[in-house]
């Protein structure tokens, strides 16, 4: 093994060795400083069950919304990318519609290589940059829909057809690092098809808020357990589908399932590295719900900052079905850094004690990702606002849980 590679090598051991070592349930109600309290709530109170996203229904003039939006636009654009930036192509397009991308042109990069628009094979040095989409090569032209942080990119390279996950506008850029900024410009043509009018023809069905009630969570608890049995994190989400369909909408939003075992985690980063890949799925701790384990783990975060910074979460399967469908349940925090354990005086994981945004970001990336059929949120009848964590930290929130119906 080279002398870069044993280098890049010891930096992923460290990073893994400080978050084995730091990364433990986050659970009791603990000591220290009182728990913020919640935003003054303002106007009528909120329904038990409040919908955000409904199932779209056919309009009596035949054409569905996102029918519309492809009568309105023209067939083809060009658009010119010159730097780093995303730039708003203006145009909007619809959940399911498919687009041809040719692009042509050359990029210098900062550190002087040449690309074309499908992009440069990773080296050393990228592996300790963060890109906009990590999986993608450097200096490839990828698109996004919206511009909210959840969003995930998508490759388009010089020539490739893509079927948008969702409705909304569409983002071009270069797969450029900040410290990569460069010169040249590369042209993309993005040519649609005639409108379908057959497409999202479906009868319409319930969404979920109509069978869905505070007594759907009566007797589930508002809180994961560690291995000692002391409350932590609160229960603040819910998917309706099978576990493939719950995976597959992780993957698809840009989740990645974390590593089982510290053992896992040093070998899967070590080929990482030797690959030229970027890691981001660090180990977490096993918290319990229903008397066991979490059935699965998620993570979302920049290969940098994910030892320290990451949005993660953990699913359980419930012994229950929902509209006929499985229920999962899950609890979801952003880790922003470390503090003080005031149980110990260690250094352990600080979460956002507004969790409640970490809901809303699982929703984002969802939404994004055209994940879900449904949605709406649900108060329980005994809903938690505020607590602590084992560590001492303290976490408030609306008490609200989130439930997603999965596509």
């Amino acid at each position: 093994m080279t002398r870069k590679r044993c280098m890049l090598a010891g930096i992923v051991l460290l990073g893994l060795g400080f978050s084995a070592a730091d990364v433990f349930s986050q659970s009791n109600p603990g000591q220290g400083e009182a728990a913020p309290a919640l935003p003054a709530q303002t106007g009528a109170a909120r329904p038990a069950v409040e919908p955000i996203v409904s199932m779209r229904e056919v309009p009596a003039n035949g054409l569905t919304p996102n029918q519309k939006v492809q009568s309105s636009r023209k067939k083809s654009y060009s658009f010119t990318l010159t730097g780093s930036d995303w730039v708003d192509s203006g145009v909007t397009v619809a959940a399911g519609e498919v687009a041809n991308f040719a692009s042509t042109g050359s990029f210098t990069v900062g550190d002087g290589r040449m690309s074309g628009p499908d992009g440069l094979e990773r080296g050393w040095k990228d592996l300790l940059r963060v890109f906009p989409l990590n999986s993608a090569k450097v200096g490839e032209v990828i698109g996004r829909i919206s511009d909210v942080g959840a969003s995930v990119p998508f490759p388009v390279g010089q020539k490739g057809e893509v079927t948008f996950p969702t409705s909304g506008r569409l983002y071009l850029r270069v797969n450029l690092s900040s410290d990569l900024e460069g010169s040249g410009s590369y042209k993309v043509q993005v040519k649609f098809g005639e409108a379908d009018r057959q497409a999202d023809a479906r009868p319409a069905t319930d969404p979920i808020s109509r069978i869905l009630s505070p007594e759907t969570f009566a007797d589930i608890p508002r809180r994961v357990v560690d291995q000692t049995r002391h409350e932590g994190d609160m229960v603040n989400f819910a998917l309706v589908g099978s576990e493939e369909q719950v995976i597959a909408a992780f993957k698809a939003a840009g989740w990645v399932p974390v590593d089982k075992t510290v053992q896992d985690a040093v070998l899967h980063g070590l080929l990482s590295t030797l690959s030229h890949e970027a890691y981001t799925e660090m180990p977490m701790s096993t918290l319990y719900l229903f008397g066991r384990p979490q059935d699965l783990s998620f993570a979302r975060g920049d290969p940098l900052k994910v030892a320290a910074e990451r949005h993660h979460l953990r699913v359980w399967l419930a012994d229950r079905s929902l509209g006929g469908r499985q229920l999962w349940v899950g609890s979801c925090t952003h880790d922003i850094g470390f503090e003080k354990d005031q149980r110990n005086g260690n250094v352990t994981h600080k979460i956002d004690p507004k969790i409640d945004d970490e809901r809303d970001y699982l929703l984002q990336s969802f939404d994004a990702s055209g994940g879900f059929s449904s949605a709406a949120y649900v108060t329980p009848a005994d809903p938690l606002q505020t607590a602590r964590t084992a560590t001492g930290g303290s976490f408030y929130s609306d008490g609200r849980i989130l439930v997603m119906e999965l596509k």
